[in-house]
């Protein structure tokens, strides 16, 4: 069997079983086109970018994320087709990921994104409008020069003790959970420089949604001028004056905001200049009683000036489904395991990371279909039982029938709809762990040093005293 049939093989099972759900979107016309555009040409060879890109998405979404495991899928799927296995050396499959361009994978994390937040059920918008939440956090990578070079590690930890930090901001769609963008960078850079770099991908008509962090005043005029509306916390070294301005109603008025007399931190002065002086803005406050704790009161400032169309408690509806951004990055960093990534290089790190989140928006896709076929809220499913569901159907996907395989999906589909999250509002849970680590002293220490030590203690245990 030559290497040409092998990989059709490969591309058959890989793209009917882990590429099903995105069938509409990452067709494989789609995905050589992107490859054209990109420039990318490759030789006839087992890995070839399409087989690459779907083992790497099932490497991801496998709580075993190794390459041999990766690898051994390869296998399994070319025995079953009675074809002898390849070489259990997963040399050429590590290669063939990084021979796979960043922007690629970018280009596809964003059209699976896209796709999902601009066709969303009715029931599911927010006053009728799509809302784009964001949120920012942070990861961890293999600790190499060329990681540490490029996103070092916080100045607080000893040298060799550490391991290099980076800093993500991510977009999401409030009515599906998928990711519509993302950057990462070192944490020289702060979110709102990070924020600038993905609102400009919003669409007119959306919604931008996040904490006071990004409601800046040169931001929210920036939306604004792209015909995306804003809903943000006061920051807090804003003082809020509702004796001031329209009256609207009790604790909503709207105000008139100044342009700051100098340029923010990380804003280019050519851009900052050609804001407006001025801009009329809403600030709404409203109160949030939990039993057992103190009200808290929350003050939001947004270009929804109708009252009418957008009530105080309206607003106050979206602040609360902030929330959701933080759950999602939770999926991303605990569920999926995306907290520290094992790649050696800052290139394989940023490739890692939106292989990640294409992989999220895979298990998104899977939800989202589920609700439109038996009516649910697709963020009232569970992401974690998603990913099992998945992964336990993709051989019985990859292996049966067109008729088997339409059974077999359907009730895939079925059984992630029934996958409903307990409602358990204002939950509180303690931030402590039952069971006890193993009592092992923290590296204060490069582990070099350490293990020097250790073998002049036991080949010279005189010297050493």
């Amino acid at each position: 069997m030559t290497i040409g049939n092998r990989v059709a093989i490969l591309r058959e099972k890989f793209a009917q079983s882990i590429g099903l759900p995105f069938a509409e979107i990452l067709t494989e016309s789609e995905i050589e086109q992107a490859l054209e555009d990109e420039g990318v040409t490759y030789r006839k060879r087992l890995f070839c970018p399409i087989v690459t890109l779907w083992a790497w998405l099932s490497q991801v979404l496998d709580k075993d994320k190794s390459c041999k495991n990766a690898l051994s899928r390869v296998i399994s799927y070319l025995v079953a087709e009675g074809q002898e296995p390849p070489s259990t050396d997963n040399s050429g499959y590590c290669k063939a990921r990084q021979r796979i361009k960043e922007a690629f994978l970018l280009y596809f994390m964003r059209l699976t994104g896209k796709h999902s937040h601009e066709h969303p059920e009715d029931e599911f918008l927010w006053c009728g409008r799509r809302v784009a939440v964001f949120d920012g956090s942070r990861l961890t990578m293999a600790d190499t020069s060329k990681n540490q070079a490029k996103y070092p590690q916080p100045t607080s930890q000893a040298k060799g003790c550490g391991f290099p930090a980076a800093r993500i901001v991510c977009g999401f769609s409030l009515s599906t959970g998928a990711v519509l963008d993302a950057v990462i960078s070192s944490l020289a850079l702060g979110e709102v420089s990070l924020f600038r770099q993905l609102y400009v991908h919003l669409q007119t008509g959306d919604v931008a949604l996040g904490d006071r962090i990004f409601g800046t005043f040169a931001d929210i005029c920036l939306l604004f001028a792209r015909g995306v509306d804003s809903a943000f916390r006061m920051h807090g070294a804003r003082k809020t004056d509702f004796r001031k301005g329209k009256r609207l109603a009790l604790w909503d008025h709207i105000v008139e905001w100044v342009k700051p007399k100098q340029c923010p931190k990380g804003l280019k002065k050519k851009l900052f200049e050609q804001l407006p002086q001025r801009i009329l803005l809403r600030e709404v406050r409203f109160h949030i009683p939990i039993r057992g704790f103190r009200t808290e009161s929350v003050t939001l400032v947004t270009t929804l000036l109708d009252p009418k169309e957008y009530t105080r408690l309206d607003l106050a509806e979206l602040y609360g489904l902030r929330w959701h951004a933080e759950i999602d990055l939770k999926h991303l960093k605990t569920t999926m395991q995306m907290e520290h990534l094992p790649s050696k290089t800052p290139a394989m790190v940023r490739k890692d990371f939106y292989v990640h989140l294409l992989a999220y928006n895979l298990i998104r896709t899977v939800q989202l279909e589920a609700s439109r076929q038996h009516s649910v809220d697709p963020l009232s499913l569970s992401f974690q039982a998603t990913i099992q569901h998945l992964s336990s159907f993709t051989c019985l996907l990859a292996h049966g029938t067109d008729e088997q395989r339409e059974y077999e999906y359907t009730q895939l589909i079925y059984l992630v709809s029934t996958e409903k999250l307990p409602f358990r509002p204002n939950r509180v849970e303690p931030r402590a762990v039952k069971r006890r680590p193993k009592a092992y002293p923290r590296l204060t220490k490069p582990r070099r040093q350490l293990k020097r030590k250790l073998m002049n203690d036991r080949y010279f245990p005189r010297a050493a005293a």
